[in-house]
């Protein structure tokens, strides 16, 4: 056994460790957020200063669970499995899982999906992860009554690649971020583990396809993901409503 098998073992038992110890965390993390909501059921009936409290100590559960389900993704043997999926289908289903949490916002959440794109061979559950990690992340960038734009589209001369594409007038990314952003566990954000764009990068080149970025501070972030058109059987499917 070389030494690149050694240390891939030894990752592959770290990866299982870490998996069960966070699963073991979850559980009473869960009992102690049903408890902290029950508290705040009743939380017209306490002082002030311990409404507060509890409050603090929600939030914290909830960025405790974010932190776990994230590095879950990490420790997770990844489901490999492909399939012929309509990325406009997809896309809608991340819109509308999505569209609460702009409006409350007062973002203007809107599509332009080309009609009659190829079926793309990927994976269902790693694309939605992706694409709702990067809507997500377009819709925080953006203060109250910003824009965020999802497009899907094919160059006519080009049929190699299908794009899709996620635009917000957000606050931008800084220089000395631009190189950053991928890296593992660096945020920007006060709430955030550091390990969402790092993930996405990482399923997108498992169902080989690329992420590329464009921003300008104080006008906003493009994200493009580029994926192949394998599908040599020139299938297709019509965009349904949006």
């Amino acid at each position: 056994m070389s030494f690149d098998d050694v240390q891939n073992n030894k990752l592959r038992m770290l990866g299982k460790l870490t998996a069960g110890l966070l699963h073991e965390i979850r559980n009473p993390l869960s009992a102690i957020k049903l408890n902290l909501d029950l508290v705040k059921y009743y939380e017209r009936e306490l002082p002030e200063d311990v409404s507060e409290s509890i409050t603090d100590c929600w939030r914290a559960t909830e960025r405790i669970e974010d932190l776990i389900e994230n590095l879950l993704q990490y420790a997770r043997k990844s489901n490999n499995e492909m399939e012929l999926l309509s990325l406009n289908h997809v896309t809608q289903t991340t819109i509308h899982l999505l569209k609460v949490k702009a409006s409350k916002k007062n973002i203007k959440l809107t599509c332009e999906l080309q009609d009659r794109l190829p079926l793309l061979r990927l994976n269902e559950n790693k694309l939605l992860q992706v694409l709702l990690n990067l809507v997500t992340n377009a819709v925080d960038a953006c203060d109250n009554n910003g824009s965020v734009c999802v497009r899907t589209y094919a160059p006519e001369n080009e049929n190699s690649y299908v794009y899709w594409q996620v635009s917000d007038n957000g606050i931008g990314i800084s220089e000395d971020n631009i190189s950053k952003i991928f890296d593992d566990f660096f945020t920007s954000k006060s709430t955030g583990t550091g390990l969402g764009l790092s993930v996405c990068k990482s399923l997108l080149e498992e169902m080989n396809a690329r992420i590329e970025f464009e921003s300008k501070i104080n006008f906003g972030t493009t994200f493009t993901v580029s994926f192949q058109n394998n599908n040599n059987n020139g299938n297709e499917i019509k965009n349904t409503d949006h």
